[in-house]
């Protein structure tokens, strides 16, 4: 049972990369067009970025576990 949660996990983490990848190649396809655009795609990044934090923080709370903690960000920095 655990290792189908953690398979949904997965499969549901690979599909949210997948839209972002999307949302990333949309959002430099259109500043690539149109520059004034900058501002509110700015925005719209700071509002997405912000209310996903926000949940990892609210939801982590909630259930009193910090997904933060799960995360290295020394073997993040690996991936830029």
């Amino acid at each position: 049972m655990e290792q189908q949660k953690d398979n949904e996990v997965i499969v549901q983490l690979k599909q949210a990369l997948s839209h972002l990848e999307q949302a990333i190649r949309l959002t430099i396809q259109s500043l690539k067009e149109n520059q004034e655009s900058k501002n509110n795609l700015g925005y719209v990044w700071e509002e997405f970025l912000g209310t996903f934090f926000g949940k990892i923080k609210t939801i982590g709370k909630e259930n009193k576990i910090n997904l933060l903690n799960l995360v290295s960000f020394e073997r993040l920095k690996k991936f830029q």
